[in-house]
């Protein structure tokens, strides 16, 4: 029987040992701390599985979430929230999960060492951000994974978040989370009375210019593409009557410095120059679920991993949390609610028959 500071051992193809955990989760945001933090807190042994390129390594400061009336920086939510697991015997893996499968009655995971979270423009996260992560979990006896390394688990939680296509400048990165936003339930109430853009071309944006109305009046849109706007002509002209300047052209750059951005700069003959303080962007983030599709689960028409309220996936044994789901509410809190939730979940699940309710597998 294992606990959270002992690991069952087994015996792989080659004869070499390989992990067996009660439960690994895979991506270490919000929604994959609170996982471990409550499956060890229930004595379980548990692998936090994550590649350092996540939503959690930006500048974004919450807000919102209850308890730090004056906010919060979400990578220091992800540094604590490591401590915090680890203090229960959660242990870190440095690695990005390429493969999974079922083997009787484990997951196998096949983890890949190769990874180089936050470096490039694609990658999420600062460079400073990274580093302090990087420092804390060598304090914390976090592992890289080896070229190709193999972790078999009784349970899986996949907290493996999104990708973001934020437009891509120069000095984006320290932008991120400090002048460029994606979510106003977050960010919205710092943009009052300040200079905002949106950047979007759907109906989605439109309705996000015309909610910022209630923290400001200086609003612009800009539709971010050539063909311009994809709405009818009457929302543009909601926008018009509620005072919000509306432009069909793409944006040609950002000039910004130290993090801020400080104007929009349209690719129309003129040039247009916008000044801003607060630019959002909308998008439609890319739910991180090729791992899911390999183990069998079922998403959504966008790709998100279907759950139920308790972060029941259809595959019995895999939960699931955060902003890859099908509830994404890009809220932080969101995240550590479901998380918990799935820690709930599988716990019950790992429970022997003589502990559960007669005939009933999972709470």
């Amino acid at each position: 029987m294992s606990t959270a500071h002992g690991i069952d051992r087994t015996d792989g193809p080659d004869g070499a040992a390989v992990r067996v955990f009660d439960c690994a989760i895979v991506g270490g945001g919000p929604a994959g701390l609170s996982a471990a933090v409550n499956l060890a807190r229930m004595r379980r042994s548990v692998l936090v599985i994550d590649d350092r390129d996540g939503r959690s390594l930006w500048s974004q400061i919450n807000r919102n979430y209850l308890g730090f009336p004056d906010g919060i920086p979400a990578a220091e939510i992800r540094l604590q929230g490591r401590r915090q697991a680890n203090r229960y015997g959660a242990r870190f893996l440095l690695g990005r999960v390429t493969a999974a499968d079922r083997d009787g009655e484990l997951f196998r995971l096949l983890v890949e060492g190769d990874v180089t979270g936050g470096a490039g423009i694609d990658a999420a996260g600062t460079n400073v951000n990274v580093a302090r992560d990087e420092e804390l979990g060598r304090s914390l006896g976090e592992v890289q994974a080896r070229a190709s390394e193999e972790v078999r688990a009784r349970s899986v939680v996949l907290a493996t978040g999104v990708r973001d296509p934020f437009p891509k400048f120069e000095g984006r990165d320290e932008c991120v989370g400090r002048s460029l936003f994606w979510c106003i339930a977050c960010d919205g109430y710092e943009s009052a009375d300040k200079s905002v853009a949106v950047v979007g071309h759907t109906e989605e944006a439109v309705e996000m210019a015309l909610d910022l109305l209630e923290f400001t009046n200086r609003i612009t849109i800009a539709a971010g593409r050539p063909g311009g706007f994809s709405v009818p002509e009457s929302r543009l002209a909601d926008l018009a009557a509620n005072g919000i300047a509306a432009y069909r052209w793409r944006v040609a750059s950002y000039p910004n410095e130290n993090g801020q951005i400080q104007a929009l700069i349209l690719d129309d003959p003129k040039k247009t120059r916008i000044p801003v303080e607060m630019v959002f962007t909308v998008h439609t983030p890319t739910a991180r679920n090729e791992i899911a599709r390999q183990l069998g689960v079922n998403l959504n028409r966008l790709g998100q991993i279907i759950v139920d309220t308790e972060q029941h996936t259809n595959v019995h044994g895999v939960y699931a949390a955060g902003d890859a789901t099908s509830v994404h509410d890009h809220q932080v809190s969101a995240a550590v609610h479901e998380g918990n939730q799935a820690a709930c979940a599988a716990n019950y699940y790992l429970y022997r028959p003589v502990q559960k309710a007669p005939n009933q597998e999972e709470c």
